[in-house]
């Protein structure tokens, strides 16, 4: 089994959902068999959900013209079940850019 450490930094640097959902996969195993305590499992969740959520805000970000940074901050706000459909999740950002127009400087 690899290291908690070992497990982090691989999950941090996924390029892909692939590869960070196997390192989730490992991880999950790693917790049945009793390899990892309750507070790693909190902090393994926290890096999944940034890497998740910079992944995602890349994948569409060929569709969805706007700054990666005002992507990936919709991304983290939109609810969990969008995030595993692709077209669920550009409508929810499409939408969410069109109601932050004028409020916010930085958008187009």
């Amino acid at each position: 089994m690899k290291s908690f450490e070992t497990l982090i930094d691989e999950t941090t640097k996924s390029e892909d959902i692939e590869e960070l959902e196997s390192a989730a996969d490992l991880f999950q195993y790693g917790i049945e068999e009793g390899y990892y305590t309750k507070r790693q499992a909190d902090e393994f969740n926290n890096v999944y959900w940034k890497t998740k959520n910079k992944l995602l805000a890349y994948e569409i970000s060929d569709t969805v013209k706007a700054n990666i940074l005002d992507l990936i901050s919709i991304i983290s706000s939109a609810p969990n079940s969008l995030k595993d459909n692709k077209s669920q999740l550009i409508d929810y950002v499409n939408g969410r850019l069109k109601a932050l127009k004028g409020k916010v400087s930085g958008l187009k």
